[in-house]
């Protein structure tokens, strides 16, 4: 079983054991972010009463009302923002509430997709140190729009990964994985949100 199914399942039954089982199954997208925010949240020594933020875009082209017009070829962005305190984010369950909250996010962009909340400048500026920001998504086929007539390139990288806690996502080469690159200033929280990645998403 693939890495990410076996994750998505692990979070699953977290809910249903703890009594507290997600709305839906996590997507990938969900599973992913809350992997990778869970890992920002355990290499970085933030105090445990702060509240740690996630930040995304969201493509609501499909979502608006009146629709988007056919003929339009570009995106519709809107800004979604999740917190947590660190100390969750540290526990047991940090999986879980982090896949919920990004879910509860979600939910609440597809209610009001036009909504683009002008009071999160603000917040973000403030909480810098403590936002993890992720581009791209798990669906994104650089692979795929990178091929020249060649092939597939055996590696592709965003170049522009410049922030300290930084993450982006694209599909994999292979078309069923998600990859991740990631961005810290420091090496050894490099060295430590590798290692907790990489365990985490072999948790069973």
């Amino acid at each position: 079983m693939p890495d990410n199914q076996r994750l998505k399942q692990h979070i699953v039954h977290l809910g249903e054991a703890h009594d507290a089982p997600l709305t839906r199954p996590p997507s990938t997208f969900v599973t992913v972010t809350a992997l990778a925010w869970t890992c920002f949240a355990r290499c970085k020594l933030f105090p445990l009463d702060d509240d740690l933020l996630l930040f995304f875009l969201a493509d609501v082209c499909d979502r608006l009302d009146p629709p988007v017009d056919r003929g339009y070829v570009g995106v519709c962005l809107t800004r979604c923002l999740v917190m947590l305190p660190a100390r969750e984010l540290r526990g047991p369950l940090a999986l879980l509430a982090a896949a919920a909250a990004v879910q509860d996010e979600i939910r609440r962009m597809n209610g009001d997709p036009a909504n683009q909340q002008s009071h999160l400048t603000p917040i973000m500026l403030a909480s810098w140190d403590r936002l993890m920001n992720v581009s791209g998504s798990s669906g994104f086929t650089a692979y795929d729009i990178a091929d020249f007539g060649w092939g597939k390139p055996k590696r592709t990288e965003p170049i522009r990964l410049n922030h300290d806690g930084q993450v982006a996502l694209m599909r994999g080469r292979d078309g069923l994985r998600v990859q991740v690159s990631v961005s810290l200033l420091q090496q050894a929280q490099m060295d430590d949100f590798r290692s907790l990645f990489l365990e985490l998403l072999g948790s069973n």
